[in-house]
């Protein structure tokens, strides 16, 4: 099947915003021409008005400034998709009397370069309307140019120099399919990146929605399934029975600390988590932590007893056993867990002496589902580590640590206790 290929976008198929965004930016260009117009008028002097030619050259720049002043009053009254491109074709045909009226002004002067604005308008075309909005405009440019050069040899007696009309109008057109086909290419673009933010607007509500319903309907279970466990555990069993129980209880552990997990990552992208600020003692929090991570005494902490943070206990106890336990999982003892105030703020260490992280991996670190290698990782624990941290107002952050890896949290140094936050 072949592929379809692009086809050049229609005037319906630009938005109302490219319209009236295209609409505000020629209203700005206009403003700005009407006192170059002016300036032009009042300071020419290579050769002699013909009589009347100033007179309606004034005319002109005054008609210029009532359509400002006009597609000002009309733009915001404009809400509809039609009214606005009614306004951006009838504003592109009044530029265009406008421009070809001032070039017909200094028709007498052959060796003017004012023809050059006549250039402006494939230019306008392109931005409002892409290519045939280019080409269409100096169609009407050409024309209106041809005419002026004979209307001004027969008025004011010069020759008709058919190469210079050319040459110019040539010019003209290269301008206008260089814009044209430039503005054409943006809209479609455009146009592509709205489709696919749409599309993944899409699958990320899909995604929330899948991960919170996920949790949920795994949660129930499992607490009814632990509590089983619990119960078996306490009665007389066959050694190996015992193990078998002691094996799936742990795998069912895991479980809910995964649908535990799924559901702070949801409440966190949706802005529901509630946090409760107040100022911990570092060594309280490192403490808790690694009792709950190491239960075998295999990490060292050395940390300040005077050092407070700003944080929720129980999430950054949540953030440094997910970094402790990531360091006995990967790296090799022993594993160290320090802390040191740095200005305001308070660092927490989490370092091992394995073989650290490899520079191509550092830049994926704290992306949602990124697998290990064994180990049974659930690949979002440094994600949920960063997005609590950063919504208690800190960093977190990778160290090389030669040999080793270091993971550093940085919070607020603690003061006095904070009302709730959500």
């Amino acid at each position: 099947m072949r592929p379809e290929k692009p086809t050049s976008p229609s005037l319906n198929a630009v938005t109302l915003d490219d319209l009236r965004r295209s609409e505000r930016l020629m209203l700005g260009v206009r403003a700005t021409a009407i006192p170059w117009a002016l300036l032009q008028i009042l300071t020419y002097t290579t050769l002699p008005y013909p009589d009347g030619v100033k007179g309606a050259g004034l005319i002109i720049v005054a008609g210029l400034a009532a359509a400002v002043a006009m597609s000002r009053m009309l733009l915001p009254r404009a809400r509809t998709h039609a009214a606005v491109l009614s306004l951006g074709i009838t504003g592109l045909a009044a530029d265009i009397m406008v421009v070809s009226g001032f070039a017909w002004l200094f028709a007498f002067d052959q060796e003017s370069a004012l023809w050059a604005i006549l250039l402006i308008i494939p230019l306008e075309g392109a931005i409002r309307f892409q290519l045939r909005g280019a080409l269409w405009t100096w169609t009407a440019v050409t024309i209106l140019y041809i005419a002026r050069e004979v209307w001004g040899s027969d008025r004011y007696g010069y020759r008709l120099q058919w190469d210079s009309v050319t040459f110019r109008m040539g010019i003209g057109l290269m301008i206008a399919l260089v814009a044209g086909l430039m503005a054409r290419d943006l809209v479609r673009q455009r146009a592509q990146l709205r489709r696919v933010n749409e599309e993944l607007r899409r699958t990320d509500a899909i995604r929330s929605a899948l991960v919170t319903t996920l949790a949920h309907d795994v949660r129930n279970p499992l607490t009814a399934i632990r509590g089983t466990f619990s119960v078996l555990r306490r009665s007389e069993l066959d050694p190996r029975l015992a193990e078998l129980v002691n094996l799936t209880d742990r795998s069912a552990a895991r479980l809910e600390r995964l649908s535990l997990g799924l559901l702070d990552l949801a409440r966190l992208e949706q802005g529901r988590l509630d946090l409760n600020f107040r100022s911990v003692r570092v060594t309280d929090a490192v403490g808790s932590a690694v009792r709950f991570a190491d239960p075998d005494g295999a990490v060292e902490s050395v940390t300040d007893p005077t050092l407070t943070v700003r944080a929720d206990p129980d999430r950054l106890e949540q953030v440094l056993v997910n970094l402790i336990t990531n360091a006995l999982r990967y790296g090799d003892p022993p594993v160290t867990v320090s802390a040191e105030a740095a200005g305001e703020k308070v660092r927490i260490r989490v370092r091992d002496r394995g073989a650290g992280v490899s520079p191509a991996e550092r830049d994926h670190l704290f992306e949602p589902f990124r697998p290990r290698e064994a180990k049974g990782s659930v690949g979002f624990g440094l994600t949920i580590v960063k997005a609590l941290t950063e919504a208690s107002g800190g960093r977190v952050f990778y160290e090389d640590a030669e040999p080793g890896a270091a993971f550093v949290v940085e919070l607020p140094a603690g003061g006095g206790v904070s009302a709730s936050s959500s």
